[in-house]
């Protein structure tokens, strides 16, 4: 007589088994989080595709479009390009369209990076209200005393939301040196989102905009938490009408100054 040995644990489940969602993108965590040296959407959207070793268009064409284009019915892929590539369209300034296209790729780029920390890189509760005001700068502007200090020091090149401000004119770093908007090699301004965006680099002639000026020495020191939120709040003293989104920046800047540690540096760049 046969004896069956099989009990009912031992048959095989032919359920199909619950695949977690994957992330398209790899999950590049954005720089200061929290504290007042925060990356701008723009800068993480070129680093993104500078660690998939493509350009920002082809991220943004492979990627990001096709996503936006389903969530978005409004605008038209042509329309969306232009909002994110073109100066006077560039998410900088500000629109109600624009803050639609900014949110929307905010969703598209954590869907994409399963990252739930993307929002903060974008002033969009500024923007959202007061569409009269553009806080941020049209071009990309930069300290490159701080460019070189980070390449020299292995550390990984970004563009903080802060080089974007329009009342940030000079480095907190570095005293007395003066944000850059021109490339000093082809003279050019650029957008902070551009074709070919990557952190450090002109996107026009693609040549590194580091520079050692004002003999500034290259070294791993930082000023002080105070001296970003006198640069921040010192356009606001002498003003008897103070612009509402300046107030709510200043709100801002006391809780971030609080959060940022006094000796901030990028991370360590992972070769």
């Amino acid at each position: 007589m046969l004896v069956d040995y099989y009990t009912e644990d031992e048959f095989w489940n032919l359920e199909k088994p619950t695949i977690p969602q994957r992330c398209q993108l790899f999950p590049l965590e954005p720089i200061g989080i929290g504290t007042l040296y925060m990356e701008s959407l723009s800068g993480y959207i070129a680093r993104l595709a500078d660690y998939h070793t493509i350009t920002a268009e082809e991220l943004i064409l492979s990627k990001i479009i096709p996503l936006m284009g389903h969530k978005t019915s409004s605008a038209s892929s042509i329309n969306i390009i232009n909002h994110l590539f073109g100066v006077q369209d560039s998410l900088t300034t500000a629109s109600q369209t624009r803050v639609n296209i900014a949110t929307t790729l905010i969703q598209v780029l954590e869907e994409l990076t399963q990252r739930q920390d993307l929002s903060c890189l974008w002033p969009l509760k500024w923007a959202s209200i007061f569409f009269e005001f553009s806080i941020l700068r049209l071009h990309q502007a930069w300290c490159p005393v701080c460019y070189d200090t980070w390449r020299t020091n292995n550390r990984v090149i970004y563009n903080p939301l802060l080089w974007l401000v329009n009342t940030i004119k000079e480095c907190p770093h570095h005293e007395h040196q003066s944000l850059i908007e021109q490339c000093p090699h082809c003279q050019q301004e650029f957008p902070p989102l551009s074709r070919y965006s990557r952190p450090g680099y002109c996107s026009i002639c693609h040549l590194w905009l580091g520079g050692l000026q004002l003999n500034q020495v290259v070294n791993e020191e930082t000023e002080s938490v105070d001296f970003w939120r006198q640069q921040l709040i010192a356009p606001l003293s002498n003003q008897s009408n103070k612009p509402l989104w300046q107030c709510m920046w200043f709100d801002d800047v006391e809780d971030l100054a609080a959060n940022t540690p006094s000796n901030f540096l990028p991370p360590i760049h992972q070769n």
